[in-house]
């Protein structure tokens, strides 16, 4: 059998934790079940990770930098309009795309496991989010919310999403997607 490369491993074992995470819950994740997961020796996990914590939190902090850079992608756009509308569609490009990786960031989220400078990080994508849509909300686009209810109206949905693929294994429609939106649209659109 052919030895995986270090990149290689270090995406089984990722894929492990997610998958630990979403299937059994943060607290029985550990890293016996990683390595049964990953299928890879218990030193491998130590090669990439010092601990369980270090491990679910490197993860955290990968997928959370590839979800903020997914939704943010086009943040230049000026049209408030069309700026949440691809926020909105490449958030659900992302969920359909990784469900277990969706969960995996909410279910982490609920807890208190990272370190004060990975905070800050993540604190910031969440700032970043607030201020795109705080410009809606100035230039009379979007109804005059605070931004985390606007965020949460607008992620809510893609949470289901995400559950209704893992658990039940549906692929969901686009213009499931699309009817969403715009009825997520009529609760956050300054009338």
């Amino acid at each position: 059998m052919a030895r995986l490369s270090k990149e290689a491993t270090r995406k089984k074992l990722r894929n492990a934790v997610v998958e630990g995470v979403v299937r059994n819950g943060i607290s029985s994740v550990n890293v016996s079940g990683i390595v049964q997961l990953a299928k890879v020796s218990a030193g491998t996990v130590y090669v990439h990770f010092e601990n369980k914590d270090d491990m679910l939190r490197q993860v955290y902090m990968e997928i959370k930098a590839e979800f903020h850079d997914c939704i943010t992608a086009q943040c230049e756009e000026t049209d408030s309009v069309q700026l949440v509308r691809n926020m909105w569609f490449s958030m659900f490009r992302f969920v359909r795309a990784h469900p277990k990786d969706f969960l995996f960031l909410e279910y982490v989220n609920q807890v208190s496991i990272l370190l004060p400078e990975q905070q800050a990080v993540a604190d910031e994508y969440a700032a970043n989010i607030a201020a795109l849509l705080q410009r809606g909300v100035d230039d009379g686009t979007l109804a005059d919310l605070d931004t985390s209810l606007l965020s949460l109206l607008l992620v809510a949905p893609a949470m289901q999403l995400a559950r209704t693929i893992v658990l039940k294994g549906w692929d969901i429609p686009e213009t499931l997607i699309e009817q969403t939106f715009e009825r997520v649209w009529l609760s956050i659109a300054k009338h």
